[in-house]
């Protein structure tokens, strides 16, 4: 494996982890019961989080990888 592919790896690894938390808090965001309607802050970041984590860390794995 070239030094590319690893570094490759590595960032692919710290894209699915940056996903994989934006994906909980979205999960505990949800299962949390709240009266309060408009309290949607930071929802749209978290949403982008977890769609830009998951896909550009799969694309990069398969890039990397022969």
């Amino acid at each position: 494996m070239s030094i590319f592919s690893i570094v490759v790896l590595v960032v692919r690894g710290g894209l699915l982890l940056l996903g994989a938390i934006a994906s909980y808090a979205l999960l505990a965001r949800a299962l949390k019961i709240s009266d309060k309607y408009g309290d949607e802050t930071n929802i749209g970041t978290l949403w982008g989080l977890f769609i830009l984590g998951l896909s550009a860390g799969v694309l990069l794995v398969w890039w990397a990888l022969p």
